[in-house]
């Protein structure tokens, strides 16, 4: 956090990705190009959307509903698979663009990116040249039917904003000299790191707009929200006091069962799945973990979950292990719908301690060498006998590790 050094302007480019999953399904079918396109990991009516093409938007499709709700709003959406290999192909793609023109740059998530503008182009003329420079040569040479929304600010956060307030194909410029008239073109929700909750208490406070937010005195805004009321007041201002990544306080994975595993035997297989990609995933981000979390839902049965601690692992032998455990509280009393999984209390892999057991450090090695396996040719290529039912089921819902970019607060 840095509130000793005085806010300037054009010092970040935020650079988001428009419809990126969508718009890239789009640009690899042209026959798509037009039409209101929706992408969902699962197919079924029970999956989820996760993006929403700009012609989907336009008939109020939106990230995050359900199969069966977007064919009833459009029924002649078209539901796409979602290939999260394809996308990153891309954003490697995009990446390599950006750093045809700068070195200073962060990938903050699969479709959003920080570019820390240099001396040179802490202007409006040169920020602003870059910035269509960056969209010339991306539809050149990434793709014609692919758009970005570029916002130039002070800080990341501003920028973001700035950013999102022009889509698709925006560029816009938000200077601290104009902030008064930015703040009030805008909504309490347009800003990023406001929520329903967050606005509920800002309107109970009697503040109900950006502007007056800005406007609130320093003391009044640590009355209201402690701590981060001292943040949001320089954060308003430009100040750069946002971190790019998040503390990871877990890692899992989760899936609405398809009709064919909607039952004890095809839930379980498709648990094994998910540990198998949670466990790869610590070991990826150098995590072993303390504790375990699981949860099956039933059709009108309600839900078992629980939670547990457990000795550091970071091996698939001892999380299925651990998982299974917990299993043997749930009585199945139902048809199951939906499972998930997830390893918290993490820390980093140095502080974990050779075992005792033999069994468990050859479980750490199988464990490291089945992911340099599926690294080099693709998950999936070797995996245990137990989930071979259901390789086919649980695809990647996130198809980028990082985590986006989010106000703390």
């Amino acid at each position: 956090m840095s509130i000793t050094n005085v806010p300037k302007d054009f010092q970040v480019m935020f650079l988001d990705m428009n419809s990126y999953f969508a718009s890239v399904e789009q640009q690899v079918q042209p026959s798509l190009r037009g039409k209101p396109v929706g992408v969902a990991p699962y197919l079924g009516p029970n999956g989820c959307i996760i993006a929403a093409s700009r012609e989907a938007k336009a008939v109020g499709v939106r990230t995050g509903c359900l199969v069966q709700d977007a064919k009833r709003i459009y029924p002649k959406i078209k539901i796409v698979e979602s290939r999260p290999a394809l996308y990153v192909i891309y954003h490697n793609a995009i990446k390599k663009v950006i750093e045809s023109f700068t070195p200073y740059f962060q990938p903050l998530s699969i479709d959003e990116f920080a570019i820390f503008l240099t001396p040179r182009d802490q202007n409006e003329y040169s920020s602003i040249k870059l910035a269509k420079n960056i969209k010339s040569k991306m539809y050149e040479e990434v793709g014609d039917f692919l758009s970005c929304s570029i916002g130039i600010g002070p800080n990341r956060f501003l920028a973001k904003v700035a950013g999102e307030t022009k889509k698709p194909d925006g560029l816009t410029l938000v200077k601290l000299s104009e902030l008064d008239r930015f703040y009030s073109q805008l909504k309490l929700r347009d800003l990023t790191g406001i929520n329903y909750r967050m606005e509920s208490r800002l309107l109970s406070k009697n503040i109900k707009s950006p502007l007056e937010f800005y406007q609130t005195p320093l003391w009044r805004l640590r009355d209201i929200l402690d701590h981060f009321g001292r943040l949001w007041h320089f954060r308003l201002r430009g100040y750069e006091v946002d971190d790019y990544v998040s503390e990871t306080k877990n890692v899992g994975h989760s899936h609405v069962l398809p009709p064919e595993f909607r039952t004890r035997h095809g839930a379980e297989t498709v648990l094994r799945k998910l540990i198998f990609k949670t466990g790869a995933r610590l070991r990826k981000d150098n995590f072993i973990a303390g504790g375990i979390y699981v949860s099956v839902h039933f059709y009108n049965k309600g839900s078992f979950s629980q939670s547990k601690k457990t000795p550091k692992f970071n091996d698939n032998l001892s999380f299925e292990k651990q998982v299974f455990e917990i299993l043997k509280k749930c009585d199945w009393r139902g048809m199951p719908s939906y499972v998930s999984v997830a390893a918290f209390n993490l820390s980093q892999t140095k502080n974990i301690q050779i075992s005792i057991f033999k069994d468990i450090e050859k479980s750490r090695e199988l464990s490291r060498a089945l992911d340099n396996i599926n690294d080099e040719y693709g998950l999936g290529t070797i995996h245990m006998a137990s989930m071979l039912e259901a390789l086919e089921t649980a695809p990647d819902r996130i198809p980028f590790g990082k985590p986006r970019y989010d106000i703390r607060c």
